[in-house]
């Protein structure tokens, strides 16, 4: 069994919580393991604006970590103020939260249940029209293109919903992963990856395995499968337990792994104007 790595959400904001997961990973025996950046988090400054968060992912890429972008927001763009997405999706009769954006169309109920009961929010591109998925995109391209960084793939926030693959396909975006899959956007080749994850929601805020051991068990049985780690993760008893378990099942690769050598990271493409 293969096994990817990667640590989900990363903004300048948390830095010092991911260098430390990354040596603990890097303790464990990982090969390569992947960050999943996102350029303006929850609204926050874009990345470009922060020299030294610019500088450690350029040292984590040359210490063989992969960078994927991994949306704009990383929140329903309803939820953040002053957004470049001219305020959003209007609001549903009796919703409240959301700025009206006068021209567009709004989040279909599928993606407002999932955003409202499933992930707090953070599904970014789940129901999203389609005009609106490869805005947000393309603001997340212009942002990773001004810092000059290499970028592997993209990846949706919680693997809900993505901008379609023929946008990704035409910013030479490389890899797209969904939650079960990782493609090769240039022919379409894809190899079954499916998840170990854990859920931050229980009471006592400890993190439990999505799916228990049982999961893991059938998971770890697979020709390749993949680890994906969020902020509070490590803070549990049990997390890296599990992952020593997965260690000793089998061999982490780099995603450049999956496929031929064309699937290694390259400069991004020019966001079409």
């Amino acid at each position: 069994m293969r096994f990817l790595l990667s640590i989900h959400d990363v903004w300048p904001g948390n830095v010092p919580l991911v260098s430390g997961y990354l040596a603990r990973l890097r303790s464990l025996g990982a090969a390569r393991v992947a960050l999943l950046v996102v350029p303006a988090y929850h609204g926050r400054a874009t990345m470009e604006a922060d020299p030294e968060f610019l500088a450690w992912l350029r040292d984590e890429q040359g210490r063989g970590s992969e960078l994927f972008l991994h949306g704009y927001h990383h929140k329903m763009v309803e939820s953040v103020p002053g957004s470049p997405m001219s305020g959003g999706i209007p609001p549903a009769e009796g919703e409240s939260g959301s700025v009206a954006s006068p021209g567009r169309n709004r989040r279909n109920a599928w993606g407002r249940f999932v955003n409202r009961r499933l992930v707090d929010q953070e599904a970014e591109f789940c129901g999203l029209p389609e005009a609106d998925s490869e805005r947000l995109l393309d603001l997340g391209l212009a942002s990773w293109t001004r810092t000059g960084l290499p970028m592997t793939g993209f990846v949706a926030p919680t693997w809900h919903g993505s901008p379609a693959v023929r946008h990704l396909r035409d910013r030479q975006l490389g890899l797209w992963e969904t939650r079960f899959h990782v493609q090769r956007l240039a022919d379409g080749e894809t190899r079954f990856a499916p998840p170990l994850a854990w859920d931050l929601s229980a009471p006592d805020g400890e993190p439990r395995l999505v799916g228990g051991n049982l999961w893991r068990k059938f998971a770890t049985s697979l020709p390749l499968m993949k680890v994906a780690i969020h902020p509070g993760d490590f803070e549990g008893k049990g997390t890296e337990a599990v992952l020593r378990r997965v260690f000793a099942a089998g061999t982490s690769i780099a995603y450049a792994d999956i496929f031929s050598p064309s699937a290694a990271a390259r400069p991004v493409a020019a966001v079409p104007g």
